[in-house]
């Protein structure tokens, strides 16, 4: 049986940026990932390093239109039957934090968490390969008309309150920042000292290699469960056992496997999530882009344009819709209406979606050497680096940890 002191479980940019403040502090870390070819959500997602990502999907006023988003072929959301059928108590708890107040919480603890991503990107990676993906940018929220983004006004309010800028741009400055932009959009929204990552999948392989180079180990295994004793904990993996004092979960959405016998009872259920990346195209952009219309994100590659948006509830084990990637390119089409491309990639993951809107992250009430650190939605790229900063300084017990009561793993 193989020991060590800290075993990470799951190696998306949580668990890898976990992994690397701990081994960067001496400790002697496992990491252990099923597929570390594979692509999870940290790679399949907007790309975007967003501090203003502070609100959640569900604001005040949403219930109502839930039907429209459904039933409408150009909806951003997906119900799946009969999976979804289960997750019924979940999305009814899940719905009854549009509240305001509730929103107000959730909003403050996310401003918390996402505040200088960018540089919490840099700092984590500094002196690596993985500092070259790491692109400066403003973001450009874009409209059809300002009474579209005045509409938004509750989320733009929340994010003034939180200490972002927001500078306005007319139709004719539109146009020269993004041609070939459909000439419906005629109003935007522009937050300046942003980032985004150029390759997502290149940066974490740079991350893996950062880790490896400072010492860290790395199983690739499938870890089937974790059992705890007065002193220690045995990982069963599929093909051997591990021993270790510590243990940090870190693995997603597939976190819930885990963390129930250990008396987590925050809900948690998996939110697929889509994008279509279109290859050698004729029109770039070179800043990121969200459609507030189309509630779509539009990132820059090094070579084409990523669209990812749209939220599917339904079970973990559905297969990929195709209606959702022909959506995707529906409104890519619609946004860039002379837009062509040499070849395109469509990717479908799951995204770990907590019933507040707010990711696990500290210490298990039943063993002083058991972490959690999963379900962060839509911001787990943007949040990594602070939630890694932050477990490892709960984990190697700081006298100056973070306050970590609002992601508490047992609220």
């Amino acid at each position: 049986m193989k020991k060590t002191e800290i075993s990470v479980i799951g190696a998306g940019i949580v668990g890898l940026s976990s992994a690397i403040n701990l081994v960067k502090r001496g400790s002697k870390v496992t990491l252990i990932e099923k597929d570390l070819k594979g692509q999870p959500a940290s790679y399949g997602n907007a790309s975007w390093l967003s501090s203003p990502s502070i609100t959640p999907v569900l604001m005040p006023g949403m219930f109502k239109k839930i039907p429209k988003m459904w039933l409408s072929k150009d909806g951003p959301l997906f119900l799946r039957f009969p999976g979804v059928l289960k997750m019924i108590p979940f999305l009814i708890k899940y719905l009854s934090y549009t509240k305001k107040e509730k929103v107000e919480h959730i909003s403050k603890n996310l401003a918390f968490l996402l505040k200088d991503s960018i540089g919490e990107h840099r700092e984590l990676v500094k002196g690596s390969k993985a500092e070259r993906w790491i692109e400066d940018s403003p973001f450009l929220f874009i409209y059809k008309n300002k009474t579209d983004f005045e509409n938004d006004s509750y989320t733009w309010s929340l994010r003034k309150k939180h200490g972002f800028e927001l500078v306005e741009v007319q139709k004719e400055e539109l146009n020269k920042i993004f041609p070939g932009l459909s000439q419906e959009y005629t109003f935007a929204i522009k937050i300046e000292n942003q980032g985004y990552i150029s390759n997502s999948q290149n940066y974490l392989d740079d991350l893996i290699d950062y880790y490896k180079s400072l010492g860290g180990e790395i199983i690739e295994d499938e870890v089937l469960d974790v059992n705890s004793s007065d002193d220690y904990f045995t990982i069963k993996l599929r093909n051997s056992d591990l021993f270790t004092e510590k243990v940090l979960i870190s693995s997603g959405v597939y976190s819930g496997n885990f963390v129930k016998k250990f008396n987590v009872k925050v809900p948690i259920e998996s939110e697929r999530g889509y994008h279509l990346e279109l290859f050698d195209t004729n029109i770039r952009i070179n800043h990121p882009i969200m459609n507030g219309y189309l509630k779509l994100a539009i990132t820059p590659r090094p070579t084409g344009i990523r669209f990812a948006g749209l939220v599917e509830f339904g079970s973990i084990n559905s297969k990929p819709n195709p209606k959702a990637f022909e959506l995707l390119m529906r409104n890519a089409q619609s946004m860039f209406p002379g837009i062509t491309f040499k070849r395109k990639m469509e990717w479908s993951g799951h995204r770990p979606s907590t019933v507040d809107s707010l990711p696990v992250i500290g210490a298990s009430e039943r063993s002083n050497n058991l972490f959690f650190a999963y379900g962060h939605h839509h911001i787990g790229l943007t949040a990594g680096p602070k939630t890694g900063k932050m477990i490892a300084k709960q984990i190697l017990r700081d006298n100056d940890k973070f306050d970590l009561d609002a992601f508490n793993p047992h609220r």
